[in-house]
């Protein structure tokens, strides 16, 4: 067992060893740093994510992920309350953070999943505001506001290939790419077929303009994608 000793938001704690520790699975909304305003529910999740370890005395135990590090050297980890509650799994019932995915951290997607659809079903939390559900409108591009992970919904206008990637090409010069290394994660997904179709994907927003697009959403599983027609 490990203990907590500073929440830093919903989604990241730093233990009394000095690991920094990266809910891995989840995200939570951004807590306003450096003049910025913090996103809606931001304070929320991290009051939850306080209140549910404040319960157990702030004693967790913490089950590292198959790729156990991120680039800013925190540990990518699942949090186990002492009565073997999962927080991850908490804070996506409550609807204080949304579900989202990047391999080879998908031991645990599907459940995670089904834990934020009983919030999503009941409209709680962040699942009570348009841009969780039915997500970002790709049309209208990608507010300047949005920072972290997000949902963004948009007509396929074209599928594009290069060397290494597929892209899917949304209104509004939003892209989804696809590393063709990762083509084995989508089972079943024919991309050449979803031009003309409505998708909605989850995952981390990069602002990249070049002739085709200002921003995409890189998905590397079936996990990030979702089709609505």
């Amino acid at each position: 067992m490990a203990t907590v000793a500073y929440v830093n938001d919903g989604d990241t704690v730093r233990l009394t060893n000095g690991d920094r520790v990266r809910l891995v699975g989840i995200d939570t909304p951004e807590v306003g740093r450096d003049g910025t305003e913090d996103e809606p529910y931001a304070r929320k999740a991290q009051q939850a994510l306080r209140a549910l370890l404040a319960d157990a005395r702030n004693r967790v135990r913490v089950v590292d992920a198959t790729e156990g590090e991120d680039r800013y050297g925190r540990r990518l980890s699942y949090l186990y309350l002492p009565d073997g509650r999962s927080v991850q799994a908490r804070l996506l019932e409550q609807g204080m953070a949304m579900a989202v995915f990047v391999a080879p951290n998908l031991e645990l997607a599907d459940c995670l999943l089904a834990h934020e659809a009983l919030a999503r079903d009941d409209a709680l939390g962040l699942w009570s505001l348009p841009a969780y559900d039915p997500g970002l409108p790709s049309a209208q591009g990608i507010p300047e506001a949005v920072q972290g992970a997000a949902i963004v919904r948009g007509r396929v206008e074209s599928v594009g290939e290069s060397r290494r990637n597929i892209w899917l090409n949304l209104e509004g010069r939003v892209a989804v790419r696809v590393d063709k290394s990762d083509l084995a994660r989508f089972p079943g997904w024919d991309f050449e077929a979803l031009a003309g179709e409505t998708l909605r994907a989850r995952g981390w927003i990069v602002h990249h303009s070049n002739r085709y697009q200002d921003w995409f959403i890189p998905v590397d599983s079936a996990h990030a994608l979702e089709r609505l027609d």
